[in-house]
């Protein structure tokens, strides 16, 4: 439970062995179906393939990095040599052209699910690769759901009997159910569907009954995931997550904090880039820092009763600094986990590895409806926001983190200013 490097884990496995990774968003919905042969939506495949370099940016050079197309490679070759070595990009149809059927790779999903393990036991299978794939356990299916998020807070509570925490949230079944809930207690109120993240599957209610518009989104998500969630909305002044890792034997080790935006309705748009020192400065201003370490420690520990034998990877624990209705500050501890590799470990590793540590920015994901206007978006951040380096780090302008084509509509980047 000791807070370490964030680096600590992910060093030592990939000294053993090269991974292979690849990046599966929104996996949740491949949990809650349980297939092997589940067939993503064309959103997530757009996003799948658009940012499938992503996970370069945080992998180790020596590991490899799975692709959709060759514009990776070029990509490659642009960004500025004191960046160099990446790791190497593969198009898994000619993944035998750059490893061994000796060598012992990894598989490192983004997120795991059935249909991302088959991914990989197909190239296993297919190429005669020596690739460690890990193996999907039925506990998995109710850890990445927010029941289990539920069960932690409830943790949480026992564990902070000192420290305010929101009421946990009410799971229903039915439509009367929820009714009931809006007329027992105050609004406003968000819906949540169990298997979603990153702020989708959100829905806001914000009166005791219930809009046609209300009642058909919950129709909706009842015909999907047959369990919504309700809980209280509460008054947010930042979002921020805290980053762990499981060794799966027992140990939960704290890997940083993570500060992010959302746009409106609460899907995540990006994260600030700063060292840890200043961002626990900033969220120490709504909470005593001796509190604030309280808190560290003991979501680490429930985590640990509750992943730490079990699940090996990530997990990312999403939080929020409210305020009180008297007009003073708390903290909800626990929002939602993530147990995969998360936007918040990408900004802990690009500020780590390519940042000036006294230097603040952004890390974003957008994304642009119309075709073509991620191209001139990116254009014109090159050209407005030119990139400046110091000792190998950046301290100003634009830096685009995956290929931008005419047809891209996903785009990661890193803008310091």
């Amino acid at each position: 439970m000791k807070p370490s490097s964030q680096q600590d884990g992910f060093v030592i496995l990939s000294a053993m062995t090269r991974k292979i990774h690849y990046f599966n968003p929104g996996h949740e919905t491949a949990i809650l179906l349980g297939t092997e042969n589940y067939t993503p939506p064309a959103n997530v495949q757009r996003m799948t393939k658009e940012l499938a370099f992503l996970p370069a940016w945080y992998a180790n050079p020596e590991d490899y990095v799975l692709i959709d197309e060759i514009n990776s490679l070029h990509f490659l070759s642009l960004q500025p040599e004191v960046f160099h070595p990446f790791a190497t990009p593969v198009i898994p149809k000619e993944i035998n052209k750059f490893i061994s059927s000796s060598e012992k790779t990894e598989a490192a999903p983004w997120g795991l699910s059935p249909h991302s393990i088959q991914l990989f036991e197909k190239l296993k299978k297919k190429f005669a690769l020596n690739i460690a794939v890990p193996s999907w356990k039925e506990e998995y299916k109710r850890l990445a759901g927010r029941q289990t998020a539920a069960e932690c807070l409830e943790m949480l509570r026992n564990l902070l009997p000192g420290i305010s925490i929101p009421s946990t949230p009410a799971f229903c079944t039915q439509i009367d159910e929820i009714k009931k809930h809006l007329t027992l207690h105050h609004a406003p109120f968000i819906l949540k569907t169990p298997y979603s993240s990153s702020g989708r599957g959100l829905h806001w209610i914000n009166r005791p009954e219930l809009t046609d518009k209300d009642k058909a989104w919950i129709n909706g998500a009842f015909n999907k995931q047959r369990t919504i969630s309700i809980e209280y909305g509460l008054d947010k002044v930042q979002d921020f997550a805290m980053e762990f890792y499981s060794d799966g034997k027992g140990t939960v080790e704290y890997k940083g904090l993570s500060v992010f935006n959302t746009e409106e309705k609460g899907s995540y748009s990006g994260n600030i880039l700063q060292n840890q020192e200043d961002m626990r400065a900033l969220l120490c201003r709504y909470s005593d820092k001796d509190k604030f370490q309280q808190i560290q420690n003991a979501v680490c520990l429930a985590l640990q009763k509750i992943y730490g034998n079990i699940y090996t990877g990530y997990l990312g624990v999403d939080m929020l600094v409210y305020k009180e209705k008297n007009g003073s500050y708390s903290i909800h501890p626990c929002i939602e986990i993530n147990m995969r590799y998360t936007m918040g470990m990408v900004a802990i590793r690009l500020f780590e590895k390519y940042i000036d540590f006294k230097k603040k920015g952004d890390f974003c994901i957008t994304y642009n409806h119309q075709i073509g206007e991620a191209y001139e978006n990116h254009h014109f951040m090159e050209k407005a926001y030119p990139l400046k380096l110091e000792n190998g780090k950046i301290t100003e302008g634009y830096l685009s983190l995956c290929p931008v084509t005419k047809e891209t509509r996903y785009r990661a980047y890193i803008l310091m200013t």
